[in-house]
């Protein structure tokens, strides 16, 4: 039970924001160079070059993530969307072992936060290894 729990504590320890960069375009739309795999509405994206904007110009609650040297394309329901103070586009993940899952997309006008599984869950998902847990977060 309390390797449980120490294996439950390393992956929400895990959990650090990994920040990415993006270039803002126009309203709501960025275009971002994200360096590893990553998971989004629970599809598993290659790294790569993405264009994030939204379906539709009118209504900020829909979002498209393509990328065309990749040739993938998701649509994304955030859970909430708020305005962006901060005025600062990025990109943050959370990370379970060597998997980042986007948690959240910030753009000049919105801030869209994306679920998440939980810990519990992505605590089952990553394979269990004899000894010590590491976080692999890349910047």
């Amino acid at each position: 039970m309390k390797t449980l729990y120490l294996r439950l504590l390393l992956v929400l320890a895990g959990f650090a924001g990994v920040a990415v960069p993006a270039k803002a375009q126009a309203v709501d739309q960025l275009v971002v160079n994200i360096p590893f795999q990553f998971v989004a509405a629970g599809q598993t994206l290659p790294a790569g070059e993405y264009r994030v904007m939204r379906l539709q110009s009118t209504e900020p609650g829909i979002l498209v993530l393509s990328s065309y040297e990749n040739r993938a394309s998701i649509v994304v329901l955030p859970v909430e969307t708020e305005d962006s103070i901060r005025g600062k586009t990025k990109l943050n993940f959370e990370s379970a072992g060597d998997q980042h899952f986007l948690s959240r997309i910030e753009t000049l006008d919105h801030v869209y936060n994306l679920h998440v599984p939980s810990a519990g869950t992505l605590l089952a998902a990553t394979p269990h290894q004899s000894g010590s847990a590491s976080d692999s977060s890349a910047n």
